[in-house]
């Protein structure tokens, strides 16, 4: 037997059910769940969170996917049973959701991603959300930065952020695995660096996609610039992160925007900016070069955007 909360906590008979739903499911793990008893979507979510979020996804995924669990689906879809979950009553709900396309474009994913788990665990026989139709189309423009406002924003930072968005502007990566880069990961002799993990809030993960693995070529211009660095910085070892904190352990990206760059910017009198607006930068100016986004990173297009500067 085990305690599942006070009747304060839960006054109703259903309350009560509703509770022991996950442990039932755990309990009958070896066997077809329906011809126990019907499933709801808050047990299947109460699975989800112990079993498969913790094993399987990054911490900073599992806050965003918790954040549509709490605020989308279980209060609007908690009570309901699996097989009452309907393909066209779940689309026509999507669209009254008060959110951008992209938002809800994550909603209807987490609810796939469910489903899909369902199936999986012999819940369900059917993925309801397969056909449901939702474009993650923005709606509003990325911002994008001229040579020029580039320019004045380097020449508000000091360093090591000057030189993180130099890179995140000249080679398009992402904070994270700017974050992630190692000395160990450039390759002095042939211009390239090897992107292999990524840093999210102090914790170290594999990078996002196989792409990423590939060598990336890097300027000379900008190889003088990293070299500079490297003779400033006190962890300086192949295995030392190039931009390390004060304790040789990596930065957190949020204070770094917050602190430095947020207010770089307003000195330039640029804009709002963020560590995505260097990266759809960086995208933006080989689009208009009229580069295939399968050679975006290319050597003679990276070089031409590190001429910028």
């Amino acid at each position: 037997s085990v305690l599942i909360g006070t009747v304060e906590k839960l006054p109703m008979l259903a309350d009560a059910e509703r509770a022991v739903q996950y442990l039932r499911i755990k309990i009958n793990s070896d066997n077809p769940q329906h011809q126990f008893h019907t499933v709801t979507v808050g047990a299947l979510i109460d699975r989800y969170t112990s079993e498969e979020m913790a094993d399987s996804v990054r911490e900073d995924t599992a806050d965003s996917y918790r954040g549509i669990l709490k605020n989308w689906i279980r209060p609007n879809w908690e009570g309901q049973t699996l097989e009452s979950v309907k393909t066209m009553a779940f689309e026509k709900w999507l669209k009254t959701v008060p959110r951008s396309p992209g938002t809800r474009a994550h909603i209807r994913n987490m609810m796939h991603r469910l489903f899909n788990c369902a199936i999986r665990w012999e819940m369900t026989g059917r993925n309801p959300v397969d056909l449901v139709r939702q474009s993650s189309k923005r709606t509003k423009i990325p911002r994008v930065l001229t040579a020029e406002e580039f320019n004045k924003l380097l020449n508000e930072l000091a360093e090591p952020h000057k030189t993180m968005v130099l890179v995140a502007g000249c080679l398009g990566l992402r904070i994270s695995e700017i974050l992630g880069l190692r000395w160990g990961d450039i390759d002095w002799g042939n211009l390239t660096v090897l992107v292999q993990r990524s840093v999210v809030h102090g914790k170290v993960y594999a990078t996002k996609t196989e792409a990423s693995l590939k060598p990336l070529p890097i300027d000379p211009e900008l190889a003088e610039v990293l070299l500079l660095h490297r003779r400033q910085a006190v962890y300086v070892a192949n295995t030392d992160y190039v931009f390390a904190g004060s304790n040789g352990k990596p930065r957190w990206q949020g204070i770094m925007l917050t602190d430095y760059i947020k207010p770089a910017a307003a000195r330039a009198k640029i804009g709002k900016v963020g560590w995505h607006t260097f990266r759809h930068t960086f995208s933006s100016i080989l689009h208009n070069a009229g580069t295939n986004m399968a050679v975006q990173r290319s050597e003679e297009h990276t070089s031409e955007l590190q001429s910028l500067t």
